[in-house]
């Protein structure tokens, strides 16, 4: 089993509402308190602020407060300086009698914080999108305060806000882009309208799902040309290498050249194209191509004179046929094959090795097809399915990955496209536009080094809470 497969096996183990609710009851109960995290004990006639006050010092703070995630630094949240902050707040509020936040509260803030600092470790989040969920810290705390069905429900509207914000931002490399300054947006009307209604939660959920709505479908243009862009240049570069390679050491008549150079060559393009590489309407553009050249070649024998003197009609039939199914100028594919029909008449009757002997049809079609020449390009192939086979399942495409590039950052990028005659990898941005290219040798490598690794569109609340819960009961 795959250690990612372990850990969503974890993750689930963990987050199953019994187990949830055991370890919630137990680190707000202060069951175990050797876990370093600093609480409120009740003590007799001692005066502690109630919930209704800490919510209002929350509503008090939720706009002032900016925490930042800067990346390299320490991941874990500051709770006693925001608590410190809090119970500064209460008692400027004028409750002077009451000094401590009661032990219920201030583990609940304590158990949300340590949640998001799983946030920031969590290396799935992008850094831009990480100083976006901190902003969101004091109304998850609000959430949590006014209903503790939030740490058990996960279709909870603020979880989902909080997974749909990661997901729209699975992508995002930086601030600098409409949509991460959308999603502020979308932040900062929350926090400005939120004060104790949770329903205000799927306003900005509901803003954040026509983002990623609008952003899918510019994508999914962008992608969709970044794609066909992608076929066309491996089609031309295919095309290319197999004229290459039959037309090594032959030559070719110059009147005749155009026939294979644009109009054959246009034809194995859209084919390639339209059918691929694997497919029967490529293989026969191959033979034919293979054919028509080989039957070109200076008659040296009574064998070539009579194969070509026997496969020469066939050969002009199939190359009408081909031609006129593909849009072509009609005109100027008729004058090449009248000229190639005329080519052929011509070698055949100044040849000296006329003759009417009869030779094995077998050997015949073996010559013709010139099969005992080893193609190069397919043992090429054969080297890219081995390079593949040996990647991960979930190498596809649709998955994003953070990819080692030339620089010392990193880029977070999805996977487009498979050419898998070439055993090449390519990446689009968030825009579906081409990132970068890898070769899937080389990128076996980098995953196996953890150079290069996937991002999992997850949700992060899940896998946070998951952490947490497991990181409480290992310390237990």
């Amino acid at each position: 089993m795959s250690a990612d497969i372990r850990d969503i096996n974890e993750t689930v183990k963990a987050t199953d509402t019994k187990t949830v609710s055991r370890a919630i009851k137990a680190f707000i109960n202060n069951e175990d308190n050797d876990r370093g995290i600093t609480s409120n004990v009740p003590i007799r006639g001692h005066k502690y602020f109630n919930r209704t006050d800490v919510v209002k010092a929350l509503n008090k703070i939720q706009l002032s407060y900016k925490p930042e995630y800067i990346v390299g630094s320490s991941v874990n949240i500051n709770t006693k300086d925001f608590k410190s902050s809090l119970l500064n707040t209460l008692s400027s509020m004028g409750s002077l009698k009451t000094q401590s936040i009661n032990q219920i509260d201030g583990r609940t803030i304590d158990f949300v914080e340590m949640i998001f600092g799983a946030f920031l470790r969590d290396r799935n989040i992008s850094p831009a999108v990480k100083s976006l969920l901190m902003q969101l810290q004091i109304p998850i705390i609000k959430v949590a305060l006014l209903d503790m069905k939030f740490f058990y429900d996960p279709k909870h509207l603020s979880r989902k806000l909080l997974d749909a914000i990661a997901h729209v931002g699975i992508g995002i490399e930086d601030r600098n882009n409409t949509v991460y300054q959308t999603m502020e947006m979308v932040v900062q009307q929350l926090l400005r309208s939120f004060s104790e209604n949770i329903s205000v939660f799927s306003t900005a959920i509901s803003s954040i799902n026509r983002l990623d709505t609008i952003e899918k479908q510019k994508q999914a243009q962008n992608e969709k040309l970044t794609q066909t862009q992608i076929r066309q240049e491996f089609a031309r570069q295919s095309v290319i290498t197999e004229l290459q390679f039959q037309m090594m050491g032959k030559t070719i008549p110059k009147l005749l050249q155009p026939l294979i150079l644009k109009h054959w060559s246009t034809l194995m393009y859209q084919r390639c194209i339209k059918h691929g590489k694997k497919s029967k309407e490529w293989n026969i553009s191959v033979n034919t191509l293979r054919r028509l050249i080989n039957s070109l070649q200076p008659i040296n024998s009574e064998f070539a004179w009579a194969l070509l003197n026997t496969n020469q009609g066939q050969i002009v039939t199939t190359l009408e046929k081909e031609l006129c199914s593909i849009k072509q100028n009609r005109e100027l594919i008729f004058n090449s094959i009248q000229l190639l029909s005329r080519t052929y008449k011509k070698m055949l009757d100044e040849s000296e090795y006329k003759t009417r002997k009869n030779f094995n049809s077998d050997e015949m079609e073996k010559h013709l097809d010139g099969q005992d020449k080893p193609n190069p390009n397919e043992a090429r192939e054969q080297q890219a399915r081995n390079k593949l086979a040996r990647l991960p399942e979930y190498v596809k495409p649709g998955v994003w990955f953070e990819l080692r590039t030339d620089g010392p950052n990193k880029r977070r990028l999805k996977l487009s496209v498979i050419i898998r005659e070439e055993a090449r990898l390519v990446f689009v941005d968030r825009l579906g536009q081409k990132g970068l290219e890898k070769d899937a040798g080389e990128f076996f490598a980098e995953l196996e080094s953890g150079q290069s690794s996937m991002i999992a569109d997850h949700s992060i609340f899940t896998a946070a809470l998951g952490e947490v819960i497991t990181s409480l009961a290992q310390n237990k």
